[in-house]
């Protein structure tokens, strides 16, 4: 008697791209951590409740940017066109076999911002601390963790890396990495020709 074969883990009926970026969000914020702690900013009441997490992690980049919330991290898709047709390394949508299972990577822009106006040293010192930080935990999950159920694999990698940006005229440290990812699921019923 031969044993079952595996089944593997069931597909979803489509994307989700915001639950994968909520993926990584959770994991920077639970295993980023410097000195036993998260390094990013404590939200107000108001704002925790309107983003859904206590400390200055966003997905995609705030449009009225807080520098109390320093430091801050930034989980954004940068805009590039996405199809079929346009398909690029970076992100691109295709369709798998006639039964239709289809995936679709993307890579997400991981910044974090740091405010050095009132001591640049200490400021300093706290972005390498972060970097440090943030490449184990983003080296860790090849998954997602499981967290984003379709997302198949994940793998960090080098962006920008360590540089200054101006917004609203006040210069801040920022550190980027890039965290590619790729999903699949099925289409219900295969594709119509």
């Amino acid at each position: 008697m031969s044993e079952p074969r595996p089944q593997g883990v069931a597909l979803p009926a489509q994307p989700d791209t915001l639950g994968a970026l909520e993926a990584m969000r959770t994991i920077i914020l639970s295993e980023c951590l410097v000195g036993g702690v998260t390094p990013f900013a404590a939200l107000s009441a108001a704002d925790a409740a309107r983003y859904g997490v206590s400390y200055a992690a966003f997905i995609g980049r705030p449009k009225d940017f807080n520098p109390a919330y320093l430091p801050q991290l930034n989980l954004w898709i940068p805009s590039e066109p996405e199809g079929v047709a346009q398909a690029n390394a970076a992100n691109e949508f295709a369709l798998v076999g006639g039964v239709g299972r289809a995936n679709a990577t993307f890579e997400a822009i991981v910044q974090v911002i740091v405010d050095m106006r009132a001591d640049w040293y200490a400021g300093e010192r706290q972005a390498l601390a972060i970097r440090d930080a943030l490449w184990s935990a983003l080296l860790r999950h090849e998954r997602l963790a499981g967290l984003a159920q379709t997302v198949t694999a994940s793998e960090a990698r080098p962006g920008r890396g360590l540089g200054y940006e101006q917004i609203a005229g006040v210069e801040y440290r920022v550190y980027e990495a890039r965290w590619w990812a790729r999903q699949e699921w099925l289409i219900a019923g295969g594709r119509v020709v």
